[in-house]
């Protein structure tokens, strides 16, 4: 089955939303699937508490590979303490790299 790696750019209350709910229907077929944040995207791991998102669901779904770009909380001024869920902090390269490493790339 091919791999399937979502980038996040747009921050809640976005498109980004309906591209979470694609993320959660490749979790239901057991899909291979990675996500991304990077850009405005981060703001979508911040603050999770206070309002709906899938984007908890994600691990319930299988979905555990959740990517941030160091780069973008640093130009938006968050710390990694801020983000309300476990994910793995990703510099330039590795930003590269995961994307050189999945089949299909999808952009909110």
């Amino acid at each position: 089955m091919k791999s399937v790696l979502y980038l996040i750019r747009r921050p809640p209350n976005t498109l980004a939303d309906e591209t979470t709910d694609l993320m959660l229907v490749s979790g239901v077929f057991e899909q291979p699937t990675s996500v991304l944040f990077l850009d405005d995207g981060v703001y979508q791991l911040v603050g999770l508490e206070n309002r709906q998102s899938s984007i908890k669901a994600l691990p319930t779904y299988g979905i555990s590979e959740l990517h941030v770009a160091v780069e973008s909380l640093d130009k938006r001024g968050l710390a990694p303490d801020a983000i309300d869920v476990d994910v793995h902090l990703t510099s330039p390269e590795g930003v590269r790299k995961l994307i050189a490493t999945h089949d299909i790339v999808l952009n909110d």
